[in-house]
């Protein structure tokens, strides 16, 4: 997972969201519990970068309604 110090934007929001499923389907179609692994890795880091970019527009709307 990479830092993210704002959140996505939606060219960036999709982009991630084509590889996660691209990961989901690669687990669902391998035959080879090494590429499976991989993609559980990938699929991870994926979700959790979607996680906190909607965790940092949160944050920043909360910011900018207490102004």
């Amino acid at each position: 997972m990479r830092l993210m110090y704002e959140p996505f934007d939606m060219f960036h929001k999709d982009e991630t969201l084509r590889s996660l499923d691209g990961c989901i389907c690669r687990i669902c179609v391998s035959d080879d519990p090494l590429e499976i692994c991989r993609m559980v890795g990938f699929a991870n880091s994926y979700i959790s970068m979607l996680a906190q970019s909607r965790m940092l527009q949160l944050q920043a709307k909360e910011v900018s309604s207490d102004d």
